[in-house]
This record gives structure tokens, C-alpha cells and sequence, in this order.
């Protein structure tokens, strides 16, 4: 897998099993699994960009801003976007606890999406946290708004779960990681790891954001548009995505 300390840029999707990797460590890239997000630590290299598929920053009723502007941009493909938490459900309960509580406090429920999804958010949230985490520039993004900002701003048009999706995406992708055979990488990686811990979706969505972590600065926007909000604990509540016309093999 290579040195340690060696990934520069790392687009990250949560599976069944953990956390896939796309990393990029300054000459290629490679597709990993971890188990646990902290096992990305070690093999960071200093100042690393992550670009993460998970909300960063719950607000105290579930609505962010970003999320609303993301649903705007991507029109057709809005549902993917799918509602987050509130800060409440943060704290260990059953579904239908936190969900009473949320139509209680805030009249609108969670989701079974987003409650599944909430363990991942813990997980992210403390390595966030943590001392050994913060030299790395860790932000949120959502693989629809990375691929439609390289499609030069147009959402994808078949769903990712079909033929057609998968391969609407790989296109995308080989325009963007350097000659690189997406086929290919994804076969290595397949072979490594068994089918039922991942969704080839899982793999393509790490791809995409880890595209997203290679951008230059300058190729990178933010929503929402007016600079981030922040939630309780001082987490910008933001997602990026690529500029509209960013430099292919950035």
C-alpha cells in the first residue's frame, strides 16, 4: 500500500464495512478499505485534503442551508441529498426514541436514512476531534454536486445504481484522474475485498470525492453560498464541490 504518511489527497465513502478510500499520494492513486475512519490517520501526509461523503456539523433541528442549496443545484438528482439529523440524535437511543423526540422539538421526524447513517456521524465527528486529526484539512462534500461540477455543472442523468448510471460516472472520472483505468483500479480492489462489504456505488462515490480532494483551492466552491453556518460544537456546517469547468487531471 505503500509509506506511510503518503496520501496527499483522499476522497472518502462510508460501506457496509467501514470506509473506502480513494487516495492519491502524489503519483497514483489506489483504492483501500478501513475499518475505522481512524485507520486513514497514519497514512496521511501533513496537510492533507480529505473530502468526505458524511454531514460534518448537525444543526439543532436537522436544517442546514447547504443541504438546500445542494438540492437546488442538483434539480433531478435532489434526492440524494437526503435529510440529516438533528444534534439530538447524536445521543445513544432507538430509532423510534429519536424520532419521537424530533417530531416533539422540531415537528419533522428522522429518517430510517439518516438514522442508520448516525454511527458514521459519531465516528466522524469524534476523530474530528481528535489532536492527531487536524493538520489534515478535513471537509464534507456529496459525490452528485462533484459529479455534476465536473460535467461542466449538469447533474448526472440515470440513477448510480444502474448500468447506464455506473457508466455515465466512469466516463466523468477517466476525464479527471489522469489517464487512469478506472476499470482497472476497481477490479484491484474488488479482488482484495469481499463483494458483500461494499456497493459498487460505494466505490465510485470514493472516486469522485477524492477528484474533489485533489482540486486546487481556487477550484473548489462552498455551500451555502454566503459562507458557512456553524453548529453547537463550532462545526462548519458546509459542503464543497468542483468549480464548473475545473482543470481535467487536476
Amino acid at each position: 500500500m505503500g509509506n506511510e504518511q503518503s496520501f496527499r489527497a483522499v476522497g472518502v465513502d462510508g460501506c457496509r464495512t467501514g470506509w473506502i478510500c480513494a487516495a492519491w499520494d502524489g503519483e497514483s492513486w489506489s483504492l483501500q478499505l478501513f475499518p475505522r475512519l481512524s485507520d486513514l490517520l497514519p497514512w496521511l501526509a501533513p496537510s492533507a485534503t480529505i473530502c468526505i461523503d458524511i454531514p460534518i456539523g448537525l444543526s439543532r433541528n436537522g436544517v442546514r442551508a447547504c443541504d438546500r442549496e445542494a438540492r437546488q443545484l442538483l434539480g433531478p438528482r435532489r434526492s440524494s441529498v437526503f435529510p440529516v439529523p438533528p444534534r439530538l440524535a447524536l445521543e445513544p437511543a432507538s430509532y423510534a426514541a429519536i424520532n419521537a423526540a424530533s417530531k416533539k422539538h422540531f415537528e419533522r421526524g428522522v429518517s430510517k436514512q439518516a438514522f442508520y447513517l448516525l454511527p458514521k456521524i459519531r465516528e466522524t465527528e469524534a476523530l474530528l476531534s481528535r489532536s492527531d486529526a487536524n493538520g489534515a484539512a478535513w471537509m464534507e462534500t456529496h459525490p452528485e454536486l462533484c459529479f455534476a461540477g465536473l460535467n461542466g455543472g449538469v447533474p448526472m442523468q440515470n440513477n448510480k445504481k444502474s448500468e447506464e448510471g455506473n457508466d455515465e460516472r466512469i466516463l466523468v472520472l477517466e476525464r479527471f484522474m489522469g489517464g487512469v483505468l478506472i476499470h482497472d483500479l476497481v477490479a484491484k480492489f474488488c479482488a482484495k475485498w469481499p463483494r458483500s462489504s461494499y456497493q459498487r456505488d460505494d466505490v465510485i462515490d470514493a472516486l469522485v470525492c477524492g477528484v474533489m480532494a485533489k482540486l486546487q483551492p481556487s477550484q473548489r466552491l462552498f455551500l451555502p453560498v454566503t459562507g458557512p453556518e456553524y453548529d453547537d460544537t463550532g462545526l462548519p456546517m458546509r459542503i464543497c464541490y468542483p468549480r464548473s469547468g475545473s482543470s481535467q487531471s487536476a
